[in-house]
């Protein structure tokens, strides 16, 4: 009896200690702002619980959390891309992959 109370607060224990992991990716970020400005970059992207995270983008970190969806920001997911994240004053546009310019282009 003694030993299976042990055991069974041992494994309530450590599965409170172990932190919840974040699923993560580097991918290719660009910030479109409402003047007009465009800031592109890699950057890694997670999400753990519904909550997304941008850092190591050019020195920005952005969080968008579940609870402030659809409140402070829209989240868009887009075929072949990766999900669009829209603020008052700027746009956040998540790549897996590097665009490719278009031939001909700048």
């Amino acid at each position: 009896m003694i030993r299976t109370t042990i055991t069974a607060l041992a494994i309530a224990t450590s599965a409170i200690a172990t932190p919840a992991l974040a699923d993560s990716a580097k991918a290719y970020c660009e910030m479109v702002r409402t003047n007009g400005e465009i800031l592109k970059g890699s950057c890694t992207w997670s999400q753990m619980q519904g909550n997304v995270y941008i850092d190591h983008f050019n020195h920005y970190a952005f969080a968008f959390p579940a609870a402030e969806e659809g409140k402070t920001y829209e989240r868009t997911n887009r075929e072949g891309a990766g999900p669009s994240f829209k603020r008052p004053g700027y746009v956040i546009n998540v790549y897996w992959e590097k665009p490719v310019r278009e031939p001909g282009g700048i």
